[in-house]
């Protein structure tokens, strides 16, 4: 019995170690610095029933070259072997190379149509040095026309050459995920840098969305509002200078022409704004008529009374 549990304990212990155990590497990328070229890592757990995870790195941003670039990448990654399905391609990125930009260029499942149980990623050339490490004990191999000869064609599938630039899926700083997100908490979820929706590029805005928004409720914060147009010192722009302005520029004054609003779309706090303005102008307007009726009103009664007056005095004097 107690030879039994030495045995046991002992195969435990091996079996931890194994799980533990990392193997480590490194692979280079030659061809031009300009370019991202195709390094094919296998799925090796695929078979264990999980995701296979490495890590790809250089600590030192002078490695192979005077601020060539540093690199901190993790990947986690399940093939479709074929249309077996649960499958993704997961990236945590963080990089600084200053000088010839981003190390990754992108990614994708190799193996659409066959079981090859690889993916493909692009990393920059340039003899370029990549250090990895993993549970298993992958090897990377590089596409770069020196180390092998490019294309990489996928078995039942496309030739995979090199490519020129980073492609829009890839987040050069940060997670990306082949899934979607749900946050179910009931804290504060915070975005500290610009925020794209249906959008790689959402610019200088800080929330910038490709499509459609629907919202029960939008609140404006505004710096002012368009009720000076009511203060006694306001002096309201004649209606004949207002259709002169119509004529030449085919817009109301103030408001902005429909080859602005196609360049630069309209802010929306400030044209509601600027279209209070105008409503308020236009009662103004209203109640400048009103007045001018009202006082027509009273002459035309008072012409109507004399009128009536002298048909009377008329027909009296006969």
């Amino acid at each position: 019995m107690k030879k039994y549990l030495i045995l046991l304990s002992l195969f435990l212990f091996i079996t931890t170690l194994k799980s533990l155990a990392q193997y480590s590497g490194v692979f280079y990328v030659a061809g031009d610095l300009d370019k991202f070229y195709p390094v094919i890592f296998q799925d090796l757990s695929w078979g264990n029933n999980k995701a296979t995870e490495f890590e790809v790195g250089r600590s030192n941003v002078h490695t192979d070259a005077s601020w060539r670039g540093s690199l901190i990448a993790k990947f986690r990654v399940h093939t479709t072997n074929y249309g077996h399905g649960s499958n993704f391609i997961d990236a945590d990125i963080r990089q600084f190379s200053p000088y010839s930009g981003p190390m990754i260029g992108g990614w994708t499942d190799g193996t659409s149509s066959n079981g090859d149980q690889v993916v493909i990623i692009w990393f920059k050339g340039g003899t370029n040095h990549y250090y990895f490490n993993s549970p298993v004990n992958i090897t990377p191999v590089v596409y770069d026309g020196v180390q092998n000869a490019l294309p990489y064609q996928e078995t039942n599938g496309p030739a995979r050459s090199y490519k020129t630039g980073v492609d829009l899926y890839v987040n050069p700083n940060g997670l990306s995920g082949g899934g979607t997100a749900f946050f179910n908490g009931g804290g504060i979820s915070y975005f500290g840098s610009n925020v794209g929706i249906g959008t790689y590029n959402p610019g200088n805005y800080q929330l910038a969305v490709a499509g459609n928004v629907h919202a029960q409720a939008v609140n404006v914060d505004m710096t002012g509002w368009s009720d000076f147009v009511f203060e006694p010192s306001y002096k309201l722009t004649s209606l004949a200078d207002v259709k002169n302005y119509i004529d030449q520029n085919h817009h109301l004054p103030d408001v902005p022409s429909e080859e602005q609003v196609k360049k630069d779309g309209i802010d929306f706090g400030q044209m509601n704004s600027k279209l209070l303005k105008k409503i308020e102008e236009l009662t103004l307007y209203l109640i400048d008529q009103n007045k001018y009726m009202l006082k027509q009103n009273k002459q035309i009664l008072r012409l109507q009374k004399e009128v009536k007056q002298l048909k009377t005095e008329h027909h009296n004097s006969k």
